[in-house]
């Protein structure tokens, strides 16, 4: 197989399995947008989180980043306090509420439901395949340490053990 066919195929592999863990979001949460979903994911996955930490890791603009901590807040899912940036006393701390703690679960579940459904086809064997090769992926992407944060931005920390992004960047930082 040609890299150009492979790198096709992996493009829109992407997309598929984007698609599928937007439209299961869309299910766990109905009327919420998928930015709610993206950001219980990242609190869960990555603990207390600084918005402007919570903007970089999804992608937002740290008005955006803002503007969804409002959000999360208004559905009793989270909530800011102080944080203990000592050079910085206006930086303030996002936690999820026990609440957004039972929802990230079901939007977790969710997701996981949905890619689950993608690789059913596959055998056993193949999904082994699969999971080496993605793992090989993630662990070179991993390596530069500037991509913890947003690589397993949407994953189900639960479940991916040893995470290979969190590897790579240890081997890649250790001396």
């Amino acid at each position: 197989m040609s890299l150009e066919r492979a790198v096709n195929l992996y493009g829109a592999s992407a997309l598929v399995a984007d698609d599928a863990v937007r439209r299961a979001w869309q299910t766990a949460l109905p009327g919420k947008s998928e930015s709610l979903a993206a950001g219980l994911v990242a609190l869960a996955t990555f603990g207390d989180l600084f918005v402007d930490e919570l903007s970089r890791a999804l992608f937002l603009t740290h008005s955006g980043a803002t503007r969804l901590v409002d959000r999360l807040q208004e559905a009793g899912w989270a909530t800011r306090h102080a944080g203990d940036d000592e050079a910085d006393r206006r930086r303030v701390l996002v936690s999820l509420t026990p609440e957004g703690r039972q929802v990230v679960g079901d939007v977790l579940t969710a997701r996981q439901e949905a890619l689950a459904a993608l690789l059913e086809p596959l055998s056993a064997v193949q999904r082994e395949q699969l999971s080496g090769i993605l793992e090989t992926i993630l662990h070179v992407h991993g390596s530069d340490g500037r991509s913890l944060h947003t690589t397993c931005r949407r994953c189900d920390h639960r479940v991916c053990v040893p995470c290979p992004t969190l590897e790579a960047h240890r081997a890649a930082t250790t001396p």
